[in-house]
């Protein structure tokens, strides 16, 4: 059932990002990320912005897990987006409405007019399939020349929501996740079609990749810290100009 009041939306939204917030009061925390400022819930000093990739079953993980800093989401013009676009402006993210099947270049302006702004988006989003890449990430992050950060979560103990096109991952009260900001890389702005596939499939195996190792770190396994840095790599990101060869340990 379609619930069209827009003040009954905004009480549901209220309602259930507080309900997140207090569940997320209980849960532990581990973050890695390879570049000091490379993630969302670093408070940024510098001037450089990023473009975060994350699959849609891991938002909730992604929003309620920590404080974002200087962050917009990338959020479908459908209806259903307007509930995700309500609930991410309550935690602090500013939404930006479009996606690669409508308003995709008016959220290309919109972007592009706000360098203070990292950026977050769904590269299976708004309509899945599950976790099958879209290339609307890549085209933004090379067109904003924001550096492009794969990223990988895994939860100990969670509840998967049934939706009509995949999952919402929600860890469950006292469990513990995982979230890795990977290798930043930039990407250049004259990606044709092919170049986008290339760099799109290079972005489905990172965030599988990541994935694997949070899944390890959950399981105990410390030398998966290692392996998440690949700025040094020369077979990382084909097409990429450059990684980030900055590294962060924490």
């Amino acid at each position: 059932m379609k619930i069209r009041s827009r003040a009954v939306n905004l009480i549901l939204s209220w309602t259930a990002s507080v309900l997140l917030r207090l569940l997320f009061l209980t849960v532990r925390v581990v973050h890695h990320h390879v570049a000091p400022e490379g993630s969302p819930y670093v408070r940024p000093k510098a001037a450089q912005r990023y473009t975060f990739a994350m699959w849609h079953d891991q938002i909730v993980m992604a929003v309620f897990s920590n404080r974002t800093w200087n962050l917009a989401g990338l959020i479908s013009q459908h209806r259903d987006g307007g509930y995700l676009a309500d609930s991410v402006r309550i935690a602090g993210i500013h939404p930006v409405r479009g996606s690669t099947s409508r308003g995709g270049m008016e959220a290309v302006r919109e972007i592009l007019s706000r360098p203070d702004l990292h950026l977050a988006m769904t590269p299976d989003g708004p309509r899945g399939p599950r976790r099958q890449m879209k290339e609307g990430v890549l085209f933004i992050a090379s067109r904003s020349q924001r550096p492009l950060v794969p990223s990988g979560m895994a939860a100990a103990r969670a509840w998967a929501i049934k939706g009509s096109w995949t999952d919402l991952t929600v860890p469950k009260p006292f469990s513990t996740i995982v979230l890795i900001a990977g290798t930043p890389v930039t990407l250049p702005t004259d990606l044709d079609r092919d170049a986008l596939a290339v760099c799109g499939q290079a972005l489905t195996e990172e965030m599988s990749r990541l994935d694997e190792l949070a899944e390890r770190l959950l399981q105990g396994d410390a030398n998966a810290v290692a392996l998440i840095d690949r700025s040094h790599d020369p077979s990382y990101f084909p097409l990429a100009q450059s990684p980030t060869p900055q590294r962060n340990a924490a």
